[in-house]
């Protein structure tokens, strides 16, 4: 039932963003297990490969965004959050903030929220999928600034 209704909702979200243009926050997180990063596919709208994420409380700071987000999405409690950066959107019409994060874990365990989430796969950096978010390229562009600001892999 709450499936059928995030279906059901997202044209109409997809609408007031397009006439109101909001001023909105959101959150991705890059999370690593072994060379290997987890993707998701929502259960709704186009389903392209994507991290986990989405938008932000007004209440809460960023981190704790991407923490809740991840925690929601895929039932993995982050350890030490490393902040990539911000990148602006203005897909879906809205005019978004979203802040990245990157965190290394030490189990591929998870557990899906299946109202949400359709499907969770890891994928090693030289095989991500092709049928993939835009944001993923927007992410792992300051994943990769900040590990040559570094120059020592993995961060």
């Amino acid at each position: 039932m709450v499936k059928i209704f995030y279906k059901v909702l997202s044209p109409f979200r997809k609408f007031y963003w397009f006439i109101f243009r909001p001023k909105t926050y959101g959150v991705k997180t890059l999370i690593e297990f072994e060379n290997k990063f987890l993707f998701i596919r929502n259960s709704y709208g186009i389903k392209h490969w994507t991290f986990p994420g989405g938008g932000k409380n007004r209440a809460e700071s960023a981190e704790e965004g991407a923490r809740r987000e991840v925690l929601e999405e895929t039932g993995i409690s982050l350890p030490e959050l490393i902040y990539l950066g911000e990148y602006k959107s203005t897909r879906q019409y809205k005019r978004d903030t979203v802040y990245c994060f990157y965190a290394k874990v030490n189990s591929v365990s998870y557990k899906i929220d299946p109202v949400e989430i359709e499907e969770v796969r890891w994928f090693a950096f030289d095989n991500i999928p092709s049928f993939r978010s835009k944001a993923v390229d927007e992410v792992l562009d300051l994943y990769k600034n900040i590990k040559s600001l570094r120059k020592q892999p993995p961060l």
